[in-house]
């Protein structure tokens, strides 16, 4: 009787480990089937196709000025991203301008160079940058050139405009240096405004640098002559 409960038991046993052993079997073969699908279902990371620069035209940069480039990427999904920051800038001569990690770059000497961003094996087409001198001031006129008479007390506002090397014209106005020649006659503030003191004759000028502006001569009379000299 004991001989038949102890085979009893272990046919129990045998059950219950063939049972449990089949579950974990089945399971396993769920999580590797649930995996492998996964993995064959998941979309790859986008990569990176290209890469431009801006601004792309060329444009001349004076020595000592700057300018910022900037750097996009289009990758494999479309996707178009600013990665100005993460791209490795290069010039291809940093004796004529340099570019920082940021693209910002500096015109060092007159010359020609190439800037371009590089990320992850891919270059961008380079970008012409000539360095040119700055433009410096060829001459200053004054404006208006002649001057009507001017009563005591009254006053002018004169121009000073300034011709470069490079042909253009700005407004210096509140750059130069105003001088009058007689104080008593007429003063002249750093704005170019002309006031009317005592009757009399006088020149302004305009300097700035080492230019200064051709002499414009200013009379100053009373009143009491232009009355005498009405009809």
């Amino acid at each position: 009787m004991k001989r038949k409960q102890t085979r009893f038991i272990e046919h129990c046993l045998f059950t219950i480990s063939l049972t449990i052993l089949i579950l974990v079997i089945a399971s396993c073969s769920s999580v590797s089937t649930s995996t492998s699908t996964s993995t064959l279902t998941s979309t790859p990371p986008a990569t990176l196709s290209s890469i431009s620069v801006t601004p792309a035209a060329t444009v001349n940069l004076a020595i000592g000025a700057t300018r910022q480039f900037t750097a996009t990427g289009t990758y494999s999904d479309d996707s178009v991203v600013d990665i100005t920051s993460q791209v490795t800038w290069a010039s291809s001569n940093a004796a004529v301008a340099t570019v920082s990690s940021a693209g910002l770059t500096i015109g060092v000497a007159v010359g020609n160079t190439e800037i371009t961003a590089a990320l992850s094996g891919v270059t961008s087409p380079p970008v012409d940058l000539p360095i040119i001198n700055s433009p410096t001031l060829s001459s200053i006129s004054i404006t208006p050139e002649s001057s009507a008479n001017l009563t005591v007390g009254s006053t002018k506002q004169l121009e000073a405009i300034g011709t470069y090397s490079d042909g253009s014209t700005m407004d210096i106005t509140s750059q130069v240096t105003w001088v009058s020649y007689d104080n008593t006659v007429i003063t002249v503030s750093q704005t170019g405004l002309v006031t009317a003191v005592a009757a009399g004759n006088t020149y302004i000028t305009a300097a700035l640098s080492i230019i200064t502006s051709r002499s414009v001569g200013i009379t100053v009379i009373t009143a009491a002559l232009i009355n005498s000299t009405t009809p």
